[in-house]
């Protein structure tokens, strides 16, 4: 096997494994700063916030433990490289 195309390979899936991590982390981010904006909207229109309050106790623990499962596996599998 060529060393080259095998150094290559690895270091596209470890380019693919950062832009995961980081594209879920944007994501978990962006999701809770929208489920705030909904809080602080509903707060300021005099709505109740029952709704959003409901999906930001499931939606945001939710995304952020899949965010952290995800960046464990990944700092695990450059731990087991090495």
């Amino acid at each position: 096997m060529n060393f080259q195309n095998f150094y290559k390979g690895n270091k596209s899936i470890f380019i693919a494994q950062v832009v995961s991590v980081s594209l879920i982390w944007i994501f978990v981010i962006s999701i809770s700063v929208w489920i705030l904006n909904l809080l602080s909207l509903s707060l300021e229109l005099n709505d109740v916030p029952g709704a959003s309050v409901g999906i930001s106790i499931i939606a945001i623990p939710v995304f952020i433990t899949l965010a952290g499962v995800l960046t464990y596996v990944f700092i695990g599998l450059q731990k087991a490289k090495k």
